[in-house]
């Protein structure tokens, strides 16, 4: 038997016999490789479609047969693909994965990663049961890998929240295999809500496929708020450090953990005030990644490299390639409080441009506007000021696309759900959907964008490609049926892209799904 290769095959069923199939273009394909479709038949693989698909990765396929099905691609050399199941006789469904979860847990928040090490991308939640924290894993098929009780409280900070427990999933030793780290203690909690650190609590560091420790060291923040994101502050192709950011409105401490042991690299206060993620990227494009803390901006060694103007806590930082004209990343800021506003820096902590608000808020980046180039950042006003309907979508020289409506700004969550280069939306509340946005602001439905109504489109969504082709799948729970989907756009393509997974500046964007708010910000343009 020929082995196979992994292609992040799904299936659907479409109704009236009819099957959708979804595959991956991988980086060592041609971008006219031909693929066969096959389907088992007593016992024999036999090409269900006689010519090749050379166009699209993706086939909508009518079964002559009843009861469950396997579906099968092969390359051109004759190798395989992984196989899939599906009765064509089912209702139709856009969810390609359903895991189910425990009944009595939870989930707040979940992050993917290759936890097997076989290229495909298994699922982290972060989850409560009987009043503490789980961590639970689960392989790329929906196998439950292992469970960890933290032993923390469920509730923390001002709000009751879980973000005094962070978790990510990384290569963090350099060993090719993913770990997964979190917050934890070894013992029963002496309160049942986390407000300051007590001694013993602890940073883990466990193996990504079994839950086996690694190893653990003393946890190196006091405070209820705290986020932790990896960083490669030696090279990218260097094992990383997990810098952890304690507290966020100020007197910030930074601290940087050595990947491979966890010890403690070097450690910063910081009296400007943070914001409610950790930023780290490479903003000069020379191969190290920096940190950024607010509008503060460290090298890989803790030393400060710059800081922008005089601003306060920001409700959103993110650096990416907003002006695709400009050398390096340009870093987007939201701020709060003191000079609030949203902010266009440079790599070296120039401000390019600026607009005032009441209190800057929350949004996203992603690509809005058809033709222009770069990226479109969104943000609002909250909604609980005055200036509550200010929202609009920036071009990247300062001017304004459109201002979104109130009701769009809290009903949308983007997602590159279909094969255009601009950016779709989650309607997250009721009649849950997708749609895109026209010229004039009007939302518009997708074809076949109908999302299960009992899911969550909230917080502890991930907008991620893990399965099929190039576009994004959506991550949710549904908390009445206690599962775990992963959605699949159920539409043929009409051209080719290789996954936004391939690329290390999206995985390591999205290793941040655990860690404070994150910021949704577009995957590269990876059609071919």
């Amino acid at each position: 038997m020929p082995p196979i290769q992994h292609r992040h095959l799904l299936a659907l069923p479409r109704g009236n016999r009819n099957v959708f199939l979804s595959w991956r273009l991988l980086n060592n394909d041609a971008p006219d490789a031909p693929f066969f479709i096959e389907r088992k038949v007593n016992g024999t693989w036999l090409f269900d479609v006689g010519d090749p698909f050379i166009d699209s990765t993706t086939a909508l396929l009518e079964c002559p047969d009843d009861g469950e099905q396997q579906y099968r691609i092969v390359a051109a050399d004759g190798t395989p693909s992984e196989t899939v199941f599906v009765d064509p006789g089912s209702e139709a469904s856009c969810i390609a994965r359903r895991i189910e979860l425990d009944p009595d847990g939870r989930v707040q928040h979940v992050v993917v990663g290759d936890l097997c090490n076989d290229g495909r991308s298994g699922f982290v939640l972060r989850f409560v049961r009987r009043g503490t924290i789980h961590i639970g894993a689960y392989s790329a098929d929906g196998r439950s890998l292992w469970t960890f009780d933290t032993r923390l409280p469920e509730s923390g900070g001002w709000d009751g929240s879980m973000h005094h427990l962070p978790f990510l999933a990384w290569d963090l030793n350099g060993d090719g295999r993913t770990e997964v780290a979190f917050h934890s203690f070894p013992a029963d909690y002496p309160s049942d809500r986390y407000d300051t650190a007590v001694e013993e609590e602890r940073y883990t560091v466990v193996d990504g496929e079994t839950g086996d420790e690694i190893y653990h060291v003393p946890w190196p923040a006091t405070r209820s708020r705290v986020m932790m994101t990896v960083g490669h502050l030696d090279g990218i192709d260097e094992p990383p450090s997990v810098v952890v950011q304690d507290e966020t409105y100020g007197d910030v401490v930074l601290t940087a953990l050595d990947g491979r042991d966890g010890h403690t690299r070097w450690r910063v206060e910081q009296d400007r005030g943070a914001g409610h993620n950790l930023d780290v990227a490479d903003i000069d494009e020379d191969g190290v990644q920096e940190v950024i803390c607010g509008g503060v901006c460290y090298d890989g060694a803790g030393t400060v490299r710059w800081q922008a103007e005089a601003f306060g806590h920001t409700d959103i930082s993110k650096p990416c390639k907003i002006d695709p004209d400009r050398k390096g990343l340009q870093i987007w800021y939201a701020v709060e409080k003191d000079n609030p506003g949203v902010y266009l820096v440079d790599c070296e902590g120039r401000t390019i441009w600026k607009e005032a608000f009441d209190h800057a808020h929350y949004g996203w980046i992603a690509r809005h506007a058809p033709g222009v180039a770069g990226l479109h950042p969104h943000t609002a006003e909250d909604g609980r000021r005055e200036q509550k309907n200010h929202s609009p979508i920036f071009l990247p020289d300062g001017s304004h696309w459109l201002d979104l409506s109130d009701w769009q700004r809290k009903n949308f969550v983007p997602v590159h759900w279909d094969e255009g280069d601009e950016v779709a939306f989650v309607v997250r509340k009721e009649n849950k959907r997708i749609v895109k946005l026209t010229d004039s602001g009007d939302e518009v439905d997708v074809p076949e964008g109908d999302l299960p109504e009992g899911a969550e489109y909230g917080r502890n969504l991930a907008c991620v490609d893990v399965l099929g082709d190039f576009r994004e799948n959506i991550v949710c729970v549904d908390p009445n049926e206690h599962a775990l989907l992963v959605l699949a756009n159920p539409c043929v393509t009409t051209r080719r892209g290789r996954s936004p997974s391939e690329d290390f500046a999206y995985r390591h964007d999205r290793s941040q799904l655990g860690s404070g708010y994150y910021i949704y910000l577009s995957p590269p343009v990876t059609t071919v």
